[in-house]
Formats: C-alpha cells, structure tokens, sequence
C-alpha cells in the first residue's frame, strides 16, 4: 500500500511539473534578436518610433499569400522593382488590418458579452455597461503610464482624439498592444517590467538603425551604424537571457507551492489510512446524533 501511495505520489509530481511547464512555453514564446538583413518600414500615419521590420513583412506576406496567391506574388514582384512602392503598399494593407482589428483590442462582440439576449434585455444592458467600464478603465491606466513614461506619445494621442477620434482608437490599440504586458507586470514584479521596458526601447533602435543602414550610400557610415546596432543587439541578448531569468524563477516558485500541496495532500492520505477507525467511529456518532435529533421545522 505504501508504495502505492509514493508510486502516485511521484506521478501527481511529475503531471504538475509537466503541466507548469508547458504552460510557461506557451505564455512566453522564445524571442531572438532579428538578422541583419531586415528590412523596416517606417510608419509615419501612426506616430515616430513605430517601424515593422522584417519578421512583421515576412509574417504578413505568409498570411496574404495563404489568401491570395497573386496578390503576394505581386507585392514581392513590386518588393524587387520598386522598393519605395511596396512600402506604400505595406503601409496600406497593414493600416486595414490595423482598422479592422482595433475594435478587438477594446471591445467584445455583443453576443460574447451576453449583450444580446431578448429574454433578459436588463442582463445585456448591464453587459454593455460593464464592457464599457473595463475598456475605459484600461484606456485610462494605459494614458496615466504613457503620461508617466511616454508624456510625447501621451501628448499625441491627446492631440489625435481632438483631432480625428478614429484615427486616436486605431493608436491607441496599437499603444496597449505594445506596453499591456509592461504595465500588468510592474503590478506584481517591478524589477521584470523595467527589463520589458528597457528592451522595447532597444527594439526601437534596433528597427531605428536598421532604416538608416538600409538607406545609408556611404559605406563609412554604414560601418558605423552596423556598430552601433552589434552594440543594440548585444544589449538585447543581455535582456532577454534576464527575462529568461525572471521567467525561471517564477516557473520554480509555481514548482514549489504544487509540491507543497502534494505534500500536504500526502499527508492527508497518510492520516486517513492510519486512522481509519478513528474516522469511521466520529462519522458514525455524527450519523447517529443527527438521527436522534427532534426536526422543530
């Protein structure tokens, strides 16, 4: 018998830590700085700073040539010839899927939301309501940080809801989508969020860079620039082995509770064997006490 229990005791182990672990690979994807040959693309409609580089072109060709083969093999076409045109075109269809996605980053489709229920119109009003609670709050917590960290890209977006309110929701979901994980993380480790925050500044010089190298004709400068983006780009590799860092040991901490808690259950499962009856007489005499008990209702 005892061995078992200790024979289930190690598989409960074993399921837990297999369990934690494939739940931290899918919530932290393993990230690696960019090659060299990237080529960005300045987005000048949403603000300075918000360039996509190669991996995001790459990403986005796939995804248009699962949909439109022809379409893909004209942009790549266009890619070859006339460079400043498929940027213009990038530019395009990237700000269409910005427009049709944007909506997502704030708000839940009505019968998501149980909005929409004819037998309870009260229960989807309330639905309604609490939505445009939670996206409110949020649209205010990312404004206070950006105000806090980013004042120049605050004071944009205040500039841009004055301005054109649809084009400040399209900016506004591309600033959440880029320092949501930041600003959730200061709230419980703080030393992890400043590693996220410096690492998207690198991010930023490294696209930065690489626009200015891809343009540079002199081969001097060009040299120089290289050099100043092998020094972004060891940075980076310094930040993401912390994060690893930091990723591991909340891994270990997860690790630690779930075996404090098979431990304890270990013992209840000890208890119980051993004092089996024990148990049976104390369950008994409640049985029977609440038999002889008088029902007054």
């Amino acid at each position: 018998m005892k061995a078992t229990l200790k024979l289930m005791s190690l598989s409960l182990i074993i399921f837990f830590m297999a369990a934690v672990f494939a739940y931290a690979q899918a919530a932290e994807p393993a990230e690696s700085p960019p090659p060299p040959s990237a080529e960005p693309i300045a987005e000048p409609s949403h603000g300075p700073g918000l360039m996509f580089n190669e991996e995001y072109i790459t990403d986005l060709l796939e995804k248009i040539k699962q949909d439109d083969p022809n379409e893909a093999q004209r942009l790549e076409k266009l890619r070859k010839e006339d460079p400043h045109q498929f940027r213009a075109e990038i530019r395009r269809i990237s700000r269409q899927q910005m427009e049709s996605r944007h909506n997502a980053d704030f708000e839940q489709p009505e019968d998501q939301a149980g909005m929409h229920n004819p037998r309870n119109p009260g229960r989807g009003l309330r639905a309604r309501e609490k939505v445009r609670e939670q996206r409110g709050e949020m649209e205010r917590e990312l404004i206070s940080w950006l105000e806090k960290n980013e004042p120049q890209t605050a004071k944009e977006l205040a500039e841009l809801k004055e301005k054109d309110f649809a084009a400040y929701q399209r900016r506004l979901a591309i600033e959440n989508k880029k320092h949501r994980q930041i600003i959730e993380t200061e709230k419980t480790n703080p030393a992890f969020a400043a590693v996220l925050k410096q690492d998207l500044v690198l991010k930023q010089q490294r696209d930065q860079l690489l626009e200015k190298i891809r343009a540079a004709t002199d081969e001097k400068e060009k040299q120089q620039l290289t050099e100043q983006l092998k020094q972004v780009v060891s940075e980076r590799f310094d930040l993401i082995v912390q994060k690893k860092q930091f990723q591991y040991e909340e891994l270990k901490k997860k690790l630690d509770e779930l075996q404090n808690r098979v431990n304890k259950s270990q013992a209840e499962l000890e208890n119980f064997k051993n004092k089996k009856d024990e148990h049976i007489q104390k369950y008994m005499e409640n049985l029977i006490n609440q038999a002889e008990q008088f029902d007054w209702d």
